[in-house]
């Protein structure tokens, strides 16, 4: 079953052959987190691509303030990490609930990448789609109510506001929990619309 979700999460990006599939699950190591255990801290040295078999994973910074800031959510079959590898991590990665990954090793991966060149393809698109949501994410959350950012988040998770606490999705949202509760019912509806 990891395997198969693996392999099809690759497929999405780059084709392989039988071998290359098995070089990279080579280098794949299975883990499990528990609910609120942390992957990463900031300021440890990130040596690690995640995806998500199951559960969920958050990424997040502490604002001036001293608050915490959700910058990413990852569920099943998606990928998640700081943002360079070796380097001392600008956010944290903490598990929301129970769940389990696939690990793998920077070290290992750019030996399979000098090896099969085709990784760095992969490699180079998982870049350009995180890019280009966080682009996304940003633009949106500058011309768009919060009710319509609700109505995106639901289109991309939908399950994941029945998973994890309401205030961790207001601050993905960067509002209150209060104004949370308030827009919360007009988004639910332009989340229905956009499906029906």
């Amino acid at each position: 079953m990891p395997q198969d979700l693996l392999t099809a999460a690759l497929a999405q990006h780059v084709s392989l052959s039988p071998e290359q599939e098995a070089a990279f699950m080579a280098i794949c190591e299975l883990r499990e987190a528990k609910k609120k255990e942390f992957l990463l801290r900031t300021g440890e040295q990130n040596h690690y691509l995640y995806f998500v078999l199951s559960g969920c994973l958050r990424s997040f910074i502490i604002d001036q303030a001293g608050k915490e800031v959700n910058l990413e959510f990852a569920v099943e079959r998606y990928w998640i990490s700081d943002i360079a590898f070796n380097k001392p991590a600008l956010l944290s990665i903490q598990a929301l609930e129970p769940t389990q990954y696939a690990q793998i090793s920077s070290t290992a991966f750019e030996e399979l990448t000098q090896q099969q060149p085709v990784f760095n393809l992969f490699y180079r698109k998982l870049l350009q789609n995180g890019y280009f949501a966080f682009k996304k994410r940003m633009l949106s959350g500058m011309t768009q109510t919060a009710a319509e950012n609700y109505r995106d988040f639901l289109l991309k998770f939908p399950t994941l506001s029945q998973r994890i606490p309401q205030y961790h999705i207001a601050s993905y949202l960067g509002i209150t929990p209060e104004f949370f509760s308030s827009i919360k019912s007009e988004g639910l509806d332009l989340y229905h619309q956009a499906i029906s």
